[in-house]
């Protein structure tokens, strides 16, 4: 399977909102419930939202052949780049493209001039190794009072 990683397109933003649709009830579904996941869609999937982010040059898509199989959205946040979004349709997981969508985020936020942060629910284990051997480090929530965990990468030398 050839996977390209490339600036998502406006006519992209179907194929975004369906790695979402089909990505977060396989990721929090079981964990937080039907409510979570559908609240979770309604703000963070709507076609205004995806839109507006691939507007901006916030968006890369893993492309195969089948279309649109994974996404990464990132975004400036004072002096970081924050990594929000970063998912791969489930029968497409454990095959590099995460890691290649992650390689996506760090050239973007060193373009930008900054260090690239993202954060997770600390129930999730395999994402928070899958950050770590990416060269993240725990870091100080960008949010206090969140139950998120929140990580850091600062290196060029490994992109």
């Amino acid at each position: 399977m050839v996977i390209t990683i490339r600036p998502a397109r406006p006519d992209d933003a179907p194929g975004v909102r369906y790695v979402g649709t089909v990505s977060w009830p396989a990721t929090y579904g079981s964990d937080k419930g039907a409510a979570y996941v559908m609240s979770g869609l309604d703000q963070f999937w709507n076609a205004e939202a995806i839109g507006s982010a691939i507007q901006a040059g916030n968006i890369y898509v893993a492309e195969s052949e089948q279309g649109i199989v994974g996404m990464v959205h990132v975004e400036e946040l004072g002096a970081d780049m924050v990594m929000w979004k970063l998912y791969v349709l489930p029968d497409h997981q454990l095959h590099g493209i995460g890691r290649l969508l992650v390689g996506a985020a760090k050239s973007h936020a060193g373009a930008h001039g900054k260090e690239l942060v993202t954060e997770y629910d600390p129930s999730n284990e395999r994402v928070r190794g899958f950050y770590l051997r990416e060269g993240f480090e725990a870091t100080a929530s960008l949010w206090p009072g969140s139950d998120a965990r929140w990580l850091r990468w600062t290196g060029v030398a490994d992109q």
